[in-house]
């Protein structure tokens, strides 16, 4: 296929760059490059539109631990907080309507809500962890529960829905770690990192393999009665994201160069897309500077992961407890903890190379977004591309960054803090963004 660059190299929001369609001669239309093409900034142009999380006021808006948001179809804002047990839903507007069920273990109460998802229907699908996924409609009647634990697999915290209303998930649980919360015996790891589709009946399969790299040892250690198993931390993880078109095929970044897999809603790869954009070779002075920086984390409160740190596991006489890497661990010894986990950033395991593409996430529009990978921890540029190649230009580090949840008519969703630690949710719009619903291209 052969690419026509776009050769005006301005600054230009992204809204009132056309969405145009590549023609049969393989040229891309005007506003669009193709993804050989040198950078071409963008500056997206956005409008506040309203922000919702207070320190003190009404019982919905002040937020313990939001752990998911996604937009109806209507511009609705769906908002999961896991200290609550709730779904707040606000309209597009930010006025309160209502909250979805409460804290608890009964049917239709949400115990321990790591991720939610909203149907092509309207219904709100929440992954209550190791209780499986429960299905409320919007008026927050509770529907059905499919279940889904440690043992058999279950979604992670990230749910994308699919046209036939199934999920998919990377985070299935790995079957040594289930076999542990079951107390049967571990079963061989998968080569590569499975992408799993969840359906409302109950049943799950491997929607596709992730490309992985070589494994990393876990640390394993006995303290008295305790034993803390810690996974191994990787520097510059390879990218396991992706996203759902509107048409159900899916967009994966698994490699270590500027590679995306094009999926068919059966998970098969039917294309790519790429980008000349050489991966950094990792040195001494990088390695340095990295671990540097994971221990100075540590020292402020950290965890250290630094985005990559994986899941820590605590077995304790017997019984499994997870969390995040930095998560809050009922029993071991903090000093003991803090111990591990500087020994854990220190025998930290490098690439060769790091990854060029963090992360990738599909708009409304069925743009992707791909974040490109920065050292650091800082975040890298971002790219906006189609799924026919065509590459529209790149928005630089500090700039507008990927949302939380993209929505219908520009909507960007963001999870901030605030100075005094509090979780808010601001919401902008990206202006002139119907301008790219309906353009055509030349």
């Amino acid at each position: 296929m052969r690419y026509v660059a776009y050769p005006t190299r301005h600054l230009v929001p992204l809204a009132f760059l056309p969405l145009a369609a590549i023609g049969c001669d393989g040229d891309a239309g005007p506003g669009a490059s193709g993804l050989d093409s040198p950078d071409v900034p963008l500056v997206p142009d956005v409008e506040d539109v309203y922000t919702v999380g207070v320190l003190d006021g009404a019982a919905w808006e002040m937020f313990g631990s939001v752990r998911g948001v996604a937009f109806g179809e209507d511009g609705s804002l769906f908002i999961l907080d896991n200290d609550a047990g709730h779904v707040v839903v606000v309209n597009p507007a930010g006025q309160f309507v209502r909250t979805i069920s409460n804290k608890g273990e009964g049917p239709g109460e949400l115990n321990q809500a790591v991720g939610l998802a909203v149907l092509g229907d309207g219904r709100i699908a929440v992954n209550d962890m190791n209780r499986g996924i429960k299905v409320f409609s919007r008026e927050g009647e509770s529907l059905q529960e499919a279940g889904f634990t440690f043992q058999t697999g279950m979604p992670g915290s990230r749910m994308y829905s699919m046209p036939d209303h199934s999920l998919l998930s990377a985070g299935m649980i790995s079957r040594s770690f289930g076999a542990l919360m079951g107390g049967g015996e571990e079963e061989e790891e998968p080569e590569g990192r499975p992408i799993g589709r969840f359906r409302l009946d109950g049943t799950q399969d491997e929607f596709h393999s992730a490309w992985a790299g070589p494994p990393v040892e876990d640390t394993d250690t006995q303290t008295g009665d305790m034993r803390i198993i810690m996974s191994g931390m990787e520097a510059f993880p390879l990218p396991l994201s992706f996203g759902v078109l509107g048409d159900g095929r899916v967009v994966l970044a698994d490699s270590v160069g500027y590679r995306i897999k094009i999926l068919d809603a059966s998970g098969q790869v039917t294309g790519t897309l790429e980008r000349p954009i050489a991966p950094v070779a990792v040195t001494d002075e990088i390695r340095d500077g990295e671990r540097e920086r994971r221990l100075a984390a540590l020292a402020e409160g950290g965890s250290g992961g630094g985005g990559g740190g994986g899941a820590t596991t605590m077995i304790i006489s017997g019984t499994v407890s997870a969390g995040a890497g930095g998560g809050r661990p009922s029993g071991p010894d903090p000093e003991a903890m803090r111990r591990m986990r500087e020994d854990r950033v220190e025998s930290m395991t490098f690439p060769e190379e790091v990854p060029v593409i963090s992360r990738l996430a599909v708009d409304w529009s069925d743009r992707i977004w791909v974040q490109r990978s920065a050292l650091m921890g800082e975040p890298g540029p971002t790219d906006i591309l189609t799924p026919d190649g065509q590459y529209f230009g790149t928005i630089a580090s500090d700039g507008l960054r990927i949302p939380a949840a993209f929505g219908p008519d520009g909507l960007l969703a963001y999870i901030d803090r605030d100075e005094l630690d509090i979780q808010r949710i601001r919401v902008v719009r990206l202006i002139g963004d119907q301008l790219l619903e309906t353009a055509e291209g030349g």
